[in-house]
């Protein structure tokens, strides 16, 4: 699995269709504007994200380390050339063939127009057939509902939920977790 994921950090761009495309984060892509999606209440409301005050410092060592990493497969999404979001497979454990999806569109002017349905797509496809996974998990807030009817969308299912998981707005709420089984 480790050799899997090194190759696909390898340079290699994922195209999901003639505008939009996945490919491993680099340098350049740590833009004022990427920086901005991490520091936008708006953007991070959903993610444990909004705790954190984001700089490019700690944007470009985040980066580093996920290239670095053998159990992490991180991938900008773009449509042409332009940085809209972010999805990643880790940790990705080669034990239980295994791993945990995140994903974030931070251009807003790119919501409600499917692009993380497709990448989501696209990720669930290479963690399968490339990488060997027999099973990808991902975690969101209960109020979150855009994130659960794309993880729905994509033949996710609802495994379970962690009650009171979360304090969101000075109240507890839950997280729930979807799965996806290779082959379902």
């Amino acid at each position: 699995m480790k050799d899997a994921v090194q190759t696909l950090k390898s340079g290699m761009v994922v195209n999901i269709d003639r505008n939009l495309s996945l490919r491993v984060m680099a340098e350049k892509d740590i833009t004022s504007a990427y920086v901005a999606w991490l520091n936008d209440d708006e953007v991070v409301q959903y993610t444990e994200q909004r705790f954190h005050h984001t700089t490019e410092g700690d944007v470009k060592s985040f980066i580093d380390k996920m290239a670095a990493d053998p159990t992490e497969l991180m991938y900008g999404i773009f449509f042409d050339d332009l940085h809209i979001g972010s999805i990643k497979l880790g940790t990705i454990n080669s034990q239980h063939q295994t791993a945990n999806l995140s994903y974030l569109i931070g251009a807003r002017k790119w919501w409600g127009k499917g692009i993380a349905s497709r990448a989501i797509a696209t990720i669930s496809e290479i963690g399968f057939q490339k990488i060997g996974l027999m099973k990808i998990c991902a975690g969101v807030y209960e109020n979150n509902i855009a994130s659960s009817k794309v993880l729905v969308k994509n033949g996710y299912l609802l495994e379970g939920r962690r009650v009171g998981q979360y304090v969101y707005q000075d109240r507890r709420i839950d997280a729930l977790l979807y799965a996806k089984h290779k082959n379902t």
